[in-house]
């Protein structure tokens, strides 16, 4: 799970959902190495959803929000390793700027436009929905919630030229219910930000992710690769969800 790579880091906040342009080539280069391969999200889920049996060291590498540093910076690191990648897009900014984290203090920067998202496709990757203009889903009524994730997806489709098959919860925020709107707006299924490897018996729409931050390096990565997933979570929620009516 990746946000931004390759961003100026001036102060701390700079950090946020950021790792380096090396520490990235670093990663790859040691999944490589090891023995990993890539496939996009689609694929993993397609095969959890029919109970298809992956190869052994089988990851996706997955990209929220479709920053311009993605296609910048990943996509040629990326494709020195044959790894393409999965890129979730917020329709309504795509070729903005992530104004969905002002209120929050943190940087606005350039997202991807639908040419450089289509050239992406082009080279194998994944696009992915991510609403259309990235709300917590989580608090919104059900309505409104299949309107963000629906109108999202359909307006990717157009611009981008291709099927999304595939989703992720902005935020990582969800209900008990948000999965069930996300089936039903077409999606073949979810990532969440909760962390995890993906097992056969896996929920197809709320499936784990490994989360790389700005301080993990090679090192972090492979603790939460190898080490991680088996011990236990003591962190309390970030979010208190709303009651479900």
């Amino acid at each position: 799970m990746y946000h931004k790579v390759g961003q100026p880091v001036i102060e701390r906040r700079d950090t946020f959902l950021n790792v380096s342009e090396e520490g990235f080539r670093r990663q790859m280069r040691v999944l490589s190495r090891l023995g990993y391969r890539a496939r996009t999200f689609g694929e993993i889920v397609t095969a959890v959803a029919c109970g298809r049996t992956l190869p052994k060291r089988t990851f996706a590498i997955t990209f929220d929000d479709g920053y311009g540093s993605v296609g910048e910076r990943a996509a040629p690191i990326l494709a020195e390793y044959g790894f393409p990648a999965t890129v979730f897009v917020v329709s309504n900014w795509v070729g903005s700027a992530n104004v969905w984290d002002r209120a929050l203090n943190r940087p606005e920067l350039p997202l991807l436009d639908w040419d450089a998202l289509r050239r992406l496709h082009s080279a194998g990757w994944e696009i992915g929905g991510h609403t259309r203009s990235h709300p917590h889903l989580d608090v919104l009524d059900d309505t409104a919630a299949l309107l963000e994730i629906l109108a999202g997806k359909e307006e990717a489709e157009a611009r981008s030229g291709t099927r999304l098959e595939t989703f992720c919860y902005p935020f990582g925020h969800f209900n008990a219910r948000t999965p069930t709107l996300v089936k039903a707006a077409g999606f073949l299924g979810a990532c969440t930000a909760r962390s995890g490897l993906v097992q056969a018996q896996s929920d197809p729409f709320t499936l784990p992710r490994i989360k790389i931050s700005y301080s993990d390096g090679v090192t972090g990565l492979l603790f939460r690769l190898f080490a991680r997933p088996h011990l236990p979570n003591t962190r309390p929620l970030r979010r208190s969800y709303r009651p479900l009516s």
